[in-house]
C-alpha cells in the first residue's frame, strides 16, 4: 500500500466532508421557513436519534463489508438528505432530510478513523497514526471555519443553493475515495466477499457478539469514549444556539458567520496540542471538563468577546480530547471491529445530545439562550466533579489495596 497517496486522499476527503457552510446558519434558514427554536432543538433531536440508533450498527456495516464501500454510501445518503431539506410544503421533508443527513454521518463516522489506522497498521506504521489523525482533524476544523466565513454567501443566496452546494460536497467526497484502497490486515477482512450471501446473518451475529464481548470485559474504554462524548456535547449546542445568541446580542445575521469562525480554529490549536501532550488520559479528561465547563458558561454571557472566548475554550478542549482519546482507545481496539468500536463514542454522543438539545431549545424558547448556556456549563461541572471524586477514590482504593498486599 502507498500510504502517503492513501494519506492525501483521505485529507481531500475529510476537507470535502468538513466544509458544512450550512453548520452556521441552519437554524436561521429554519426561523425564516417559519419553524420555533424548539421546533428546531426537535429537528436536531431526530438527528441524533437517528444517530443513536444507527452509529453502532453503521460501524458493524464497515466492519463486515469494508471501509470504503461504507463511505461511499455515506456520501450517496449525504446527497439525498441535502436534497429533503430543499423541499417545502411539509415540514417532514426538513426531518426526513435530517434523518439522512445523519445516517451519512453515521456511516462516515468511526469507519474513516478504522481505515485510516488500519491503513497505517498494515503498511507497519501505525505509531503514526495520532500525528496523522491530528492532521485530518486539523484540515476537518480549517475547512469548518473557512465553511463559517462563506456564511455570508449562504446567507445571501438561501437554503436551497446553499444544500445543493453541499449535496456537491458529499459527491467530491465519493470522488475522492476512488482512489483509496481498501486495507486489509486479519484474516477475517480477507474473506469479506466469500459467501457473503450465506453466511451474511451468521457473520453479523457473530460480529455483534464479539462487540458485546469487548464492551464487557473493558468498562474503562467505555468510561473514555463517555468523557469524550460528554466533552464534545456543549460544542456542538453552542455552535447551534450561537446563531440566534449573536443575532440578540446585536450582531448582523447576514455575517453570522464571521465572528464563529475561530471558534473551529481553537478546536484546530486544541488538536496540535493533544499531539505533543503526553499526560496521562484520565487527568487531562479531567482537567479539560472543568475548563470546558467554565468556557460554555462565558458563553452565556451578552459581551461578544466573552461569549467567542468561552467557545474557543469549549471547542479547544474538545479538539485536545479526541485526539487524546482517539490515540488511547485505538490501541485496545481489535482490528475487526475497529468501526463498530469508534461509532460507540458517537453513539454515546448523540444519546446525550438527543437528551440535551430540545431541553436547551425549551429553555432558549422559554427563559432565554442565556440560560440554556449556564445551564450546559454547570452541568459539564458538576458531572467533572462528581467524575474527579470516583477516580480520586478508586486510585485511592487501588493504592490502599496494594499496600495491604
Amino acid at each position: 500500500m502507498n500510504i502517503k497517496k492513501q494519506t492525501v486522499r483521505m485529507y481531500l476527503y475529510e476537507a470535502a466532508l468538513a466544509f458544512r457552510m450550512v453548520d452556521a446558519v441552519w437554524v436561521i434558514f429554519l426561523l425564516e421557513r417559519g419553524f420555533t427554536l424548539a421546533q428546531a432543538g426537535i429537528a436536531e433531536g431526530v438527528f441524533h436519534i437517528t444517530s443513536m440508533i444507527f452509529e453502532v450498527p453503521s460501524g458493524m456495516a464497515a466492519d463486515l463489508f469494508g471501509r470504503k464501500r461504507t463511505l461511499i454510501m455515506s456520501g450517496v445518503v449525504g446527497i439525498c438528505g441535502a436534497v429533503l431539506i430543499t423541499l417545502n410544503g411539509w415540514s417532514g421533508f426538513v426531518y426526513c432530510g435530517m434523518i439522512f443527513s445523519a445516517l451519512s454521518l453515521n456511516l462516515a463516522s468511526g469507519t474513516e478513523e478504522a481505515l485510516v489506522y488500519d491503513s497505517l497498521l498494515e503498511a507497519g506504521e501505525e505509531k503514526r497514526y495520532k500525528k496523522i489523525w491530528a492532521n485530518i482533524s486539523l484540515i476537518a476544523r480549517i475547512a469548518s471555519a473557512l465553511a463559517c466565513a462563506a456564511s455570508p454567501l449562504a446567507i445571501l443566496i438561501g437554503y436551497r443553493y446553499t444544500y445543493y452546494i453541499m449535496a456537491g460536497l458529499h459527491l467530491c467526497t465519493i470522488l475522492a475515495l476512488s482512489g483509496v484502497k481498501e486495507p486489509v490486515v486479519t484474516q477475517q477482512q480477507k474473506m469479506r466477499k466469500q459467501n457473503l450471501k450465506k453466511e451474511l446473518g451468521e457473520r453479523w451475529s457473530r460480529h455483534i457478539l464479539g462487540t458485546g464481548i469487548f464492551i464487557k470485559k473493558n468498562p474503562k474504554t467505555m468510561l473514555k469514549l463517555l468523557a469524550n462524548a460528554a466533552l464534545a456535547c456543549p460544542c456542538y449546542l453552542i455552535m447551534m444556539y450561537l446563531q440566534e445568541h449573536l443575532v440578540n446580542c446585536g450582531w448582523p445575521k447576514s455575517f453570522i458567520g464571521i465572528p464563529m469562525l475561530v471558534i473551529p480554529l481553537a478546536g484546530a490549536l486544541g488538536t496540535r496540542v493533544a499531539a505533543k501532550n503526553e499526560n496521562r488520559l484520565s487527568r487531562a479528561l479531567l482537567v479539560c471538563g472543568i475548563i470546558s465547563g467554565i468556557g460554555t458558561c462565558l458563553v452565556g454571557n451578552n459581551v461578544l468577546v466573552i461569549v467567542l472566548l468561552g467557545a474557543c475554550i469549549a471547542r479547544g478542549c474538545e479538539g485536545f480530547s479526541e485526539i487524546k482519546t482517539g490515540e488511547n482507545v485505538n490501541k485496545e481496539f481489535s482490528s475487526d471491529y475497529r468501526a463498530t468500536l469508534v461509532s460507540v463514542d458517537s453513539m454515546l454522543y448523540s444519546v446525550l445530545m438527543v437528551a440535551a438539545s430540545p431541553v436547551t431549545g425549551y429553555l432558549g424558547d422559554r427563559c432565554s439562550v442565556n440560560a440554556a448556556f449556564y445551564l450546559l456549563g454547570g452541568m459539564l461541572l458538576l458531572t467533572t466533579v462528581i467524575a474527579g471524586m470516583v477516580v480520586r477514590r478508586y486510585t485511592a482504593n487501588l493504592v490502599n489495596g496494594k499496600k495491604e498486599s
